[in-house]
């Protein structure tokens, strides 16, 4: 007895390491019972009283962060330190440590196992068992128990299931209960058995038969850590008599071919059915089935969890090795059994079957094989609420599941459902961040938050520009006031040039007749002799003055022919600049009904989110033409400025 026979817990036989599991819900993916992982943390747990130990989960983690728990160290401590143990081994071992079984049973006695046991023979116990129940109660239907990890699901998960198990206890409880009974040499002995699945462990403890559950891979992981090579150990048959066709029943089918034996044609009667999620499938369907009032097909079902079997359970070397070699060893290994015993195949003569019958019925016995199960959906019931639907309803919305298409069953999350999944997450068995539809909601709400907030800042800096437009639309109406004034100075100016080429003119004709009286006056001076020597020297200077007079109007005609001209220019330049600003004026016009359309893009894009990605090509398409139009105005303004500057310099 342990501390966990008939106890309400149930051991744990798989452990996680927190460090190296990432959360990435593989495990669950696997599992077939999904509620027994918590993913609601930063690493996957296991509740073990709802785990059924299937080992699943191992293989998948690829992070090594699951591995199986079993006795191995206890096992290994106990030797030592002197307690008389048997070992039993499981017919997964021809698999496993190939073609080394016997070396493996060497090995074994060297560290002091006091005897090693085939439980290929106990299988044969088994069938016999299975068939006498069938001879005895005729059942509807019965449901074969050598899987720990399904018993366990039944007794959790499908507890109606219950009544239609075997009564007659697994290859592994019949030898050690064999051993208890017809070994009385090691009949007090503890007994290690050397399995392929870390659920055994729960076996043991339910029926209260054996001590240690020493598993093959951990068994080899030993071997090569500490350098131990079983070929340098001896060959050592095992102490009880060899079994037949019963070594097949690592492999699926094993019982069934081996109860042929037993009762020809009971395969026609027989269901075969192994892996996942097939097995758990029918299971689930039988379930549905026998609570309906319907009647099952067959009469035997021959079920293992583990799709190759025991060969390849949790506790097994072997999950890479090629289909082809996995059964060749185990059908070699069976062939020469056969030939051991002088069978073949279906066929067996009469005297090698008596003489296999007398053998297996020297070591069975009614009633001491049997077990009894225990119903634990409690467990499940303790642990697992169904939601009502509105619970449910309030879970898919905080998953911002709200029509249909968000619903995508795609399974990322490892369930087989969303709704599965929001009833992990109604348990505190998850959380909606491990959700991909939920995951990706949130990131196209962060990607619209992104959006809205550059909308805002664009909406911000409209309105700031539409207040710098409005300014700019102010100054270019006073350019423009300042330009027509300048133009009107201008013409006005030339109106005044024309009065003054008149008093040129006067000017002109003056000193023309000017230079002529000064001319006739020297005339006369020259005929006064001395008394008009003075007078020609007078009449002389006015002549001088005259042409200086003259001189200086043409210059003055010079200058003013060039300033009409450089005025006719400033007119046509000031006139075109006028042109360009009153276009400028109508850009701005355009500018504020853009910026007027920007600002009532934004503020509907606030109330329409689902139309932010369009509203925001509206914006861009809106910047591009005001940038356009205010390099329009900016071009505009500098060559009327330049217009101007030219203008004041010739001045």
């Amino acid at each position: 007895m342990n501390e966990y026979t008939n106890a309400e817990h149930l051991r744990p036989v798989i452990y996680v390491d927190p460090e190296k599991c990432c959360n990435c819900h593989r495990c669950i993916s696997v599992c077939p019972v999904k509620m027994c992982n918590d993913g609601s943390g930063d690493h996957v747990s296991i509740n073990h009283d709802l785990c059924i130990g299937c080992g699943t989960c191992i293989d998948a983690c690829v992070h090594g962060a699951r591995s199986g728990i079993d006795d191995l160290e206890n096992f290994l401590f106990d030797l030592k330190t002197g307690s008389s143990i048997v070992a039993i081994v499981a017919p997964a071992v021809a698999v496993n440590f190939k073609g080394k079984e016997l070396e493996l049973n060497g090995w074994l006695k060297s560290i002091g196992v006091k005897a090693v046991f085939d439980v290929s023979f106990g299988a044969e116990l088994t069938t016999k068992s299975y068939v006498e129940e069938i001879k005895k109660e005729n059942p509807s239907i019965m449901i074969s128990q050598p899987c720990p990890a399904l018993v366990s699901y039944i007794e959790i998960y499908k507890p109606q299931l219950i009544k239609y198990l075997a009564k007659a206890d697994s290859p592994m409880a019949h030898t050690i209960e064999c051993i208890r009974n017809f070994y009385p040499a090691y009949r007090d002995c503890k007994v290690a058995a050397i399995s392929p699945c870390f659920a055994k462990r729960r076996e043991f403890d339910e029926n209260g038969r054996g001590d240690y559950n020493v598993t093959m891979r951990n068994l080899d992981i030993m071997f090569n850590e500490k350098g131990i090579d079983l070929s340098k150990f001896p060959k050592v048959s095992y102490d009880n008599p060899p079994a037949e066709r019963a070594v097949l029943y690592s492999t699926p089918g094993g019982l069934m071919r081996t109860a042929e034996r037993f009762v020809p044609g009971i395969s026609s009667k027989t269901r075969k059915i192994e892996g996942q999620p097939a097995v758990f499938e029918y299971l689930s369907g039988l379930d549905r089935l026998l609570a309906s009032g319907g009647k099952p097909y067959y009469q035997l079902v021959d079920c293992l969890n583990c799709e190759k079997g025991c060969n390849r359970g949790g506790g097994t070397t072997s999950s890479n090795m090629p289909l082809d070699e996995l059964e060749a060893l185990v059908e070699n290994r069976a062939r020469k059994r056969q030939e051991q015993w002088n069978t073949s195949g279906r066929k067996i003569s009469k005297f090698a079957l008596k003489k296999l019958d007398k053998t297996i019925n020297a070591c069975w016995k009614a009633g001491i094989y049997e077990r009894k199960y225990r119903d634990r959906s409690d467990l499940k019931q303790k642990f697992i609420k169904i939601p009502t639907q509105e619970e449910l309803k309030q879970i898919y919305s905080s998953m911002e599941k709200h029509s249909k298409k968000d619903f995508y069953d795609c399974c990322a999350c490892g369930y087989a459902g969303c709704k599965e999944m929001a009833v992990a997450i109604f348990n505190g068995l998850n959380r909606r961040e491990n959700c991909h539809h939920y995951v990706m909601a949130l990131a196209n709400q962060d990607h619209e938050k992104e959006i809205r907030e550059a909308i805002n800042g664009i909406t911000e800096a409209v309105r700031s520009g539409s207040v710098a437009l409005q300014s700019n639309v102010r100054d270019l109406q006073e350019i423009r006031d300042m330009n027509m004034l300048t133009i009107k100075g201008i013409r006005d100016l030339n109106t005044k040039i024309d009065g003054i080429w008149n008093i040129v003119g006067i000017i002109n004709s003056v000193a023309d007749q000017t230079k002529i009286i000064a001319f006739n006056a020297e005339l006369e001076a020259s005929s006064s002799g001395e008394a008009g020597k003075n007078f020609h020297i007078v009449a002389t200077e006015i002549r001088r003055l005259s042409d200086t007079i003259i001189d200086s109007i043409n210059e003055i005609k010079v200058v003013i022919d060039e300033i009409q001209h450089a005025s006719d220019s400033l007119i046509m330049d000031s006139e075109k600049g006028t042109l360009k600003i009153d276009a400028s004026c109508e850009n701005a016009k355009s500018l504020e009904k853009g910026f007027g359309s920007i600002m009532a893009s934004s503020d509907d894009a606030e109330n329409k989110s689902s139309g932010i990605k369009s509203y925001a090509e509206k914006v861009s398409s809106s910047g591009n033409k005001i940038a356009s139009s205010i390099q329009q105005i900016v071009h505009g303004i500098e060559e009327f400025s330049n217009n101007t500057a030219d203008f004041s310099k010739s001045q």
